[in-house]
């Protein structure tokens, strides 16, 4: 039996983001190893790379009317 998928290791080293940081996004994004031995689908590589950071977001870009000048 072969099992296709990544380990969070392998994920990190693809992405170019720490270990923890992965792990994080893996939970965050509900994704659950196949198995017990933390091996991820395949699929996951690709949810993680459109996964957004946490943090704020960004504000609104709304333009006011200048006040005309005196």
């Amino acid at each position: 039996m072969t099992i296709e998928g990544f380990t969070i290791s392998e994920l990190a080293e693809r992405l170019e983001i720490p270990y923890r940081t992965v792990q994080k996004r893996l939970e965050r994004a509900g994704i659950e190893p196949i198995i017990t031995g933390a091996i991820y689908p395949k699929s996951a590589l690709k949810t993680l790379q459109e996964t957004s950071t946490p943090g704020r977001p960004k504000k609104p870009t709304t333009e006011y009317p200048k006040k005309p000048r005196k």
